[in-house]
């Protein structure tokens, strides 16, 4: 059908279900066997369902940078989202909207320009060493588990200016509890249904009076926290977010007690004043909100894209000799700053593994008038998801796309792709902050580990996605560590 000639949603293209639940299905595998399936489709869009719900879901390169970049007015964070990561993230910039997220992005931008971070490179090559400094020659380890402590090492003397390379383990299992919990509750009839309440009630709401109206609001309120969720109040998911509050609740209580003297982002978190004239300082529970929101993005995905690294350069000898002989060239002395020209073939390695595992697999998000997206006139309150991974994924965009191949960031390479065919940190109005800080981080880190050790992981072993909320290698990257 030529684009222009579809109007109604219903003449869409029908993306086959996977289960009763709909077009997601309950595991990694069958949500990413999923997303190959919308890599392949020539439509713009097409549709699917969540249980009884359309849905839609934008193909194409030029579909997607419709919903994210050009027309990202018409669109809000999906609910069901924001109300999995409430008691996480609460209103931070992941999951604000509105007024509050206009807001927050114009006091948080300035802080995460290119400049300011190059102060943290030689932060990141510290905490690199010492990670490489704790390892033996012949020592078994588990490379996701060193890069997750490395990264929240990093985002704690950047974020924080704490060390927390002591206590990564306890905050990382925190964490795991908190995302493994909205991991099991996506796509889920729970969710549906208490969306479908948060919806009804806000409707409600604005067609009555007095104290009905009142009533509803708070109801409202209280259907934006999952508290009908199954899991909720797990003990154990309790304590994580415990663990979490506590710990932010003390660096805040610090600062203060200290004068707000100290140069990280959380000391500017709580001395920036809204640029629009008012002067307003956030209070402590947002501080608390953005700082949770960055500890989290912040070490997460540049863990993880950077075992996934690790691992496809073991099985690629040809490509890991290219990488150790860029961090050799270095000599001996340390990688104290972020020299992108030096870092090349690093940066591309870090790049690729972001597309073949891209940390975030979707981005959900609701229409909040009728909008066209690919020639087709989506109603209001649709739900759409953009699928990072299979735009990662298309043939026509990358070819040969299951292969690992760092020079296909070669310059003369990407010149010709769309840039929304490359999304591991969003893109438009809601791109991620952090993503000059991840592509430092990752390069550096590479190279300073590569540049000590070498890492034997087994060739013959392939290492699966982990069922989670981000794509983690499951049962992490098992390698045996060996002295150059």
């Amino acid at each position: 059908m030529l684009r222009g000639a579809m109007s109604s949603p219903t003449a869409l293209p029908r993306i086959p279900d996977n289960d009763l639940l709909g077009s997601f299905g309950p595991s990694t595998a069958q949500r990413l066997a999923f997303q190959r399936t919308l890599a392949t489709q020539s439509a713009p869009v097409v549709r699917g369902r969540i249980l009884h719900l359309p849905v839609y879901f934008p193909c194409t390169p030029e579909a997607a940078h419709e919903v994210l970049v050009t027309k990202a007015k018409s669109f809000e964070k999906s609910p069901g989202l924001r109300v999995l990561l409430h008691d996480l993230a609460g209103d931070g910039l992941f999951t604000s909207e509105g007024a509050l997220w206009r807001t927050q992005r114009k006091l948080m931008a300035p802080l995460f320009q290119p400049a300011p971070l190059h102060r943290y490179a030689d932060t990141m090559r510290r905490v690199a060493e010492r990670a490489a400094d704790s390892m033996r020659d012949g020592g078994r380890i588990d490379i996701a588990h060193e890069t997750t402590r490395i990264a929240m090492s990093v985002v704690g003397a950047a974020l924080f200016d704490i060390d927390t390379f002591d206590e990564a383990d306890a905050l990382g299992a925190a964490l795991t509890t908190c995302l493994a919990w909205v991991n099991d509750n996506l796509a889920t009839p729970a969710l549906v249904a208490h969306v479908l309440m948060l919806d009804a009630t806000a409707s409600l709401a604005e067609r009555t009076q007095g104290p009905v109206r009142a009533w509803l609001h708070r109801a409202h309120a209280k259907a934006s926290s999952p508290f009908l969720l199954p899991g909720v109040r797990d003990p154990k998911l309790r304590e994580a977010v415990r663990v979490l509050d506590e710990r932010i609740a003390q660096m805040i209580a610090d600062r203060r007690r200290q004068g707000l003297t100290r140069d990280d982002l959380l000391t500017r978190l709580l001395t920036a004043r809204d640029p629009d004239g008012s002067g307003a300082a956030m209070s402590d529970a947002q501080v608390r909100h953005e700082a949770v929101t960055l500890f989290v993005a912040g070490h997460e995905t540049t863990a993880t894209a950077l075992a996934w690294s690790f691992y496809l350069l073991a099985r690629d000898p040809e490509a890991l000799a290219r990488a150790v002989a860029e961090a050799d060239a270095f000599g001996d002395a340390p990688i104290t700053r972020w020299e992108p020209e030096r870092l090349a073939y690093c940066t591309r390695v870090f790049r690729e593994a972001m597309r073949l595992y891209p940390p975030i697999m979707m981005v959900p998000r609701r229409t909040l008038e009728p909008v066209e997206i690919g020639g087709a006139t989506l109603p209001a309150r649709s739900l759409v998801f953009v699928s990072i991974y299979a735009q990662h994924y298309r043939p026509e965009v990358y070819e040969s796309p299951d292969r690992f191949d760092p020079d296909r960031w070669l310059p003369e390479r990407e010149a010709g792709r769309h840039k929304s065919s490359y999304l591991p940190f969003g893109a438009g109005p809601r791109f991620c902050l952090g993503m000059h800080f991840a592509m430092m981080e990752g390069p550096i880190v590479l190279a300073t580990l590569l540049r000590r050790w070498r890492f034997d992981i087994d060739r013959s072993t392939t290492i699966r996605e982990d069922n989670f909320a981000t794509l983690r290698p499951l049962g992490g990257v098992p390698a045996v560590v060996r002295a150059r």
